[in-house]
């Protein structure tokens, strides 16, 4: 007979969360829509600032494209 036990969740790490936010910020937009250096840094220390450990990355920065205009891309 065989336990299975789960591993925890290893714990949420700054250094990625704000790798993974600011790629998926200026990777994730539509073809032909660019965004500032400085806006995207004000979203990245915003988004550093909050409640980063409770939110997932790539959907904080879908959000912030949605409620920006719609400039999120899918594909």
């Amino acid at each position: 007979m065989m336990l299975s036990r789960k591993k925890k969740a290893p714990p949420p790490c700054r250094t990625a969360a704000k790798y993974l936010f600011a790629r998926a910020f200026f990777k994730n937009v539509r073809p032909g829509i660019q965004i500032g250096v400085i806006a995207g840094r004000e979203q990245v220390k915003n988004y550093m600032s909050g409640a980063w450990w409770n939110n997932d990355p790539v959907t904080t920065a879908r959000n912030i494209h949605i409620n920006w205009g719609g400039i999120h891309h899918d594909g």
